[in-house]
């Protein structure tokens, strides 16, 4: 274990500077609470539709740039290696498939929420049923689950930093405490306090200023986040010798195991440094999961999620633009800064914390906190002052421990060589401990400021997102549809209060976000293809997207039932055999693809969209596909052919980004440097490509 000077809390100048981020916020929100009066339910929900692209793209970016994040990716790191981040590298199919071909039918549609597109795109009394469900799923279930999950990636980086009994006192402290009910605590009272202060002012401004403060506090919270995410990770990586010298330390810490050696020495540079993931639940540094699984992630399961065509929040960001030219490059600017700008930062700070934190001492850290917490005659002072006071705990490797079980155990005489296992590693944690080991007064307060922005920045958007079904799709469709400006704006504020505060309760009440997920999961896996078909293809109606969403519910929710109650046979994960079904992703995908087949059949079995309707629709929006007479003379001036090249092109640009800009790091820059053209060459292609329409409907205005 290696000591460390004793952690003060913040100083004075820190706290000062994470209060101002703060109060900015506040302030943003106060600046624009007039100007959100002027448009309604579109003002304050859609920022009335004025967004430039850059600004849209930014806030998108911003809002998925959510403090757990950086977390959730130095664990991967440390777990599977860079190629662990093929989770969410994956997911460039689906960002590009919004930005080439559906940014612009989202900005033509004119509504204010996905839910409220099913009866513009079916009409009658199916689609008013499949609105209300979809908009009560989201405002009610979804953001609770996704808050539930940020706000303990929030509490995870606020533990080893804010210690408010030092600022409040102990007297005021004492109070705060005795106030908090139990089911507001999120793990300990100084992560409640924590999370509430921020919740405020989150809230504050997010019902003041509508999606507009939301927006344009994204643009300030994003170029702090990605600053300091920037020089954090030049920071680290200086500290310990730079890029070289990481690499080569990685080396010497982390050798191959040979296969004669009986010694397990764990995760090895070689899988770390790597791209290309190993496969097989046996495989050190793989992704824990066998080929098909991972083809199946690549080859299915990326269609087959509901927010494939940019259903959510993003679809409500694209509706803020200024024109459909902009909602095009805002989805396009998301996705390059999503995955190529941001990704090396946080993959780099974990590659570092193997060194900083290497995984031996880290154990021997774990195993000597067990011991002293059960037997003070093998403790050390050190140590007894990290469990009595963990804000001046002088060994730093201890940053990276969480209590695993508080329960009194004790040790019996049979017992005596065998110590209870109450301290366990989390190697998620190595990133804020970093931040507490690296970082001087001031970067540190601007540190922390910075993953506070991005967890307001997240936390807006689903309250705001979550608002605006509530407000929309019931309050103005069903219960006042001639609300004037100023009821509607209380209502929208109104309703932002009460998203925040449902879904706080119920985040805190969630013992199992995994379950919640797996459930949420099986529903939205039935969506993806009925959501794909209502742009392509004329004949998918309401029954399309109520059949995939009730199958795939009906799938995840039976699989889960039986179960819990019954159990899956031995060496099963699932009600399947474990020759269709060995891994998790399996059992997704066989369920997606059983909704997609019960989406087609009930679309074939039941009535088409009326005429009107469809011709309403094509009127609107001019989709590509296959639309027959719907769609005659009203193209939208490129074929689905041409969208599905730009799509190639855009997919071909950001891989070759992410591993350029890799290989760059991996001092490597014969293999570099030339996929960083590639990138650069195919982006410029790509946007000319989007600007040919354009200047073809400005042509077209010049001849009129």
């Amino acid at each position: 274990m290696t000591p460390s000077p004793a952690m003060s809390v913040l100083s004075s100048i820190d706290w000062a500077i994470i209060f101002l981020t703060l109060s900015l916020s506040l302030v943003i929100g106060l600046l624009v609470r007039n100007k959100v009066a002027e448009g309604g339910v579109a003002g304050y929900f859609v920022a009335g539709r004025d967004m430039p692209w850059w600004l849209l793209g930014t806030s998108m970016v911003a809002t998925t740039f959510a403090s757990d994040t950086p977390l959730v990716i130095t664990g991967w790191v440390a777990a599977y290696g860079i190629s662990g981040n093929w989770f969410w590298w994956g997911g460039v199919i689906a960002a590009v498939a919004v930005a080439t071909i559906f940014a612009r039918h989202w900005r033509a549609s004119g509504v204010v929420t996905d839910a409220e597109l099913c009866e513009l795109r079916y009409g009658g009394s199916a689609a008013t049923t499949l609105r209300t469900f979809k908009a009560a799923l989201n405002a009610l279930v979804v953001n609770s689950v996704v808050l539930g999950w940020v706000l303990a990636g929030m509490a995870k980086i606020a533990e080893p930093f804010m210690d408010w009994r030092r600022l409040l006192g102990d007297q005021a402290y004492s109070f705060a405490a005795s106030q908090l009910p139990d089911y507001l605590v999120f793990q300990s009272v100084d992560n409640s306090i924590t999370l509430i202060v921020l919740l405020s002012v989150t809230l504050a401004y997010s019902a003041l200023g509508g999606l507009r403060a939301v927006i344009l506090n994204d643009l300030f919270q994003f170029f702090l986040a990605i600053v300091m995410s920037i020089l954090f990770s030049v920071l680290v990586v200086q500290s310990v010798g730079g890029l070289e010298a990481m690499w080569l330390r990685l080396e010497t810490l982390y050798p191959v195991q040979s296969e004669t050696s009986s010694a397990a020495v764990g995760l090895s540079h070689e899988a770390v440094k790597s791209f290309i993931p190993a496969f097989g639940d046996s495989v050190m540094g793989g992704l824990g999961m066998p080929f098909s699984a991972f083809l199946m992630t690549i080859g299915v399961l990326w269609w087959t999620n509901a927010a494939v065509d940019g259903s959510g929040f993003t679809a409500q960001r694209l509706c803020t633009a200024r024109t459909e030219s902009d909602a095009e490059k805002g989805a396009l600017w998301f996705a390059f800064a999503h995955f190529v700008l941001r990704s090396w930062p946080w993959v780099i700070v974990g590659v570092a914390a193997l060194v900083v934190y290497p995984q031996q001492d880290v154990e021997r850290v774990v195993e000597a906190a067990n011991q002293c917490e059960f037997d003070s005659t093998r403790c050390s002072v050190e140590m007894r002052q990290c469990l009595d006071d963990r804000y001046q705990c002088e060994i730093r490797e201890y940053a990276l421990l969480y209590r695993a079980d508080t329960e009194s155990q004790s040790i019996t005489n049979d017992d005596s060589d065998k110590v209870p296992v109450v301290f366990q590693q989390d190697r998620e944690r190595a990133y804020p401990a970093l931040l507490k080991d690296i970082l001087p007064t001031g970067l540190l307060g601007l540190a922390l400021a910075s993953l506070m922005a991005a967890f307001m920045s997240t936390v807006s958007t689903l309250i705001n997102w979550g608002a605006a079904y509530l407000v929309n799709d019931v309050y103005v469709r069903f219960i006042n549809h001639e609300a004037s400006g100023r009821r509607l704006l209380m209502a929208g504020r109104l309703a932002t209060v009460m998203i925040t505060l449902l879904a706080v309760v119920v985040a805190a009440s969630i013992e199992n976000i995994g379950v919640m997920w797996e459930l949420y999961g099986g529903l939205m896996a039935g969506l993806g293809l009925p959501h794909l078909l209502r742009w392509l293809w004329w004949r998918a109606n309401a029954w399309t997207e109520i059949a995939g969403m009730s199958v795939g519910f009906a799938l995840a929710l039976g699989n889960y039932i039986y179960g819990q109650i019954w159990g899956f046979p031995e060496q099963q994960i699932s009600v399947l055999p474990s020759v269709l079904a060995s891994h998790p992703i399996h059992v997704i995908t066989w369920i997606a693809l059983g909704a997609c087949v019960a989406a087609l059949v009930a679309t074939v079995v039941t009535k088409p969209v009326e005429p009107g309707q469809l011709a309403l629709f094509a009127k609107t929006i001019r989709p590509n596909g296959f639309w027959g007479s719907f769609s005659s003379g009203l193209s939208g001036g490129r074929s689905l052919n041409y969208l599905l090249l730009s799509c190639l092109i855009s997919i071909v640009s950001i891989y070759a980004g992410i591993f350029g800009i890799g290989f760059l790091l991996r001092l490597e820059p014969m293999k570099g440097l030339p996929l960083v053209a590639v990138s650069i060459a195919t982006l410029i292609v790509l946007i000319r490509r989007m600007n040919a329409i354009d200047l073809i409907a400005t042509d077209a205005e010049v001849a009129k």
